[in-house]
């Protein structure tokens, strides 16, 4: 039978280990916020590392099934979002930011196969042009949440899934897809990156 205070003292000390980490990553990408064109050429390459992926799959074969199915979980391991996270770590001078004002270009995020949701109010809904306007930021933002939240629920058991709105996985895919060509669109335009662009 487990100790249950050895028990204990193991997943403190693995919580504790988890908060180095994070704290760890958090301060290593601060410092290379400060360098713009270093941080621009990580997020370059982490987002083409994740259009590389997409463009590997089947959207398609993704629509029926449970965020928890093994071939999602596969997935979603495959999708970094650790630069674009860092993005929004707390800085004194954030709002000095050249790397900021940079990220507030606006793109066009195109409607593929008129499947482009955009959040109005609170509520996503389906784009009915043939794209819409978002700036870095929120193309990264969108990234990175959805991305997070398909993460978390991938660990949820079946009968967890049961209190839940169905979800169209392929379609959050193809969003954060073209998100990610937008992004990637913008980015090839900037000097930082222009010269590793794609």
């Amino acid at each position: 039978m487990t100790n249950p205070i050895s028990t204990g003292l193991e997943i403190a000390e693995n919580s504790l280990n988890l908060i180095d980490k994070l704290i760890d990553k958090i301060d290593k990408y601060k410092q290379i916020k400060k360098d713009t064109t270093t941080f621009l050429r990580l997020l370059y390459l982490e987002v083409l590392g994740n259009l590389e992926i997409l463009n590997v799959i089947d959207f398609k074969a993704y629509k029926s099934l449970n965020p928890n199915d093994p071939n999602i979980k596969s997935l979603i391991k495959l999708l970094s979002t650790n630069v674009s996270e860092a993005i929004f770590y707390k800085e004194d001078d954030t709002n000095k930011s050249n790397l900021y004002e940079k990220l507030q270009k606006q793109g066009q995020v195109k409607n593929r196969e008129r499947k482009l949701l955009k959040l109005e109010d609170g509520q996503e809904r389906l784009v009915k042009g043939k794209f819409i306007y978002e700036n870095i930021l929120q193309a990264i933002s969108f990234v990175v949440t959805k991305i997070q939240v398909l993460r978390e629920l991938s660990h949820l058991k079946d009968e967890e899934l049961e209190i839940l709105k169905p979800i169209k996985i392929d379609i959050r895919l193809i969003n954060i897809n073209q998100r990610l060509l937008m992004i990637k669109s913008s980015l090839d335009k900037m000097p930082e990156v222009k010269e590793m662009a794609r």
